[in-house]
């Protein structure tokens, strides 16, 4: 069954966990732990800026990581998130780790 996924839980499955995202966006390897959570002006699991997110479009654009604005805005269909790991890992000798 699928469910549809938080930009942050996009990120986790295409680009990396939390201790992954966070130096790729600047921020503390923490940092993304606290996207999790609802915070004023952003709900749980939304990215906390544009800075945040045109950083992490341009990393995933310079390693052919086929995130894309739209996840970043809406999140995304589990289904259509593991699509794209599955085409990921078959154009890659490592496969992805998807996010718990």
């Amino acid at each position: 069954m699928s469910r549809h996924l938080t930009p942050l839980e996009v990120c986790e499955r295409l680009i990396g966990l939390p201790d992954i995202l966070g130096p790729i966006a600047g921020r503390d390897v923490k940092s993304p732990y606290h996207w999790r959570n609802a915070a004023k002006g952003r709900d749980a699991g939304d990215l906390p800026s544009t800075i945040i997110q045109r950083t992490l479009l341009s990393h995933a654009k310079a390693n052919n990581i086929p995130l894309t604005a739209d996840h970043l805005i809406f999140g995304a269909d589990s289904a259509e998130i593991d699509a794209l790991v599955a085409q990921m890992d078959a154009t890659t000798s490592t496969p992805m780790v998807a996010a718990e």
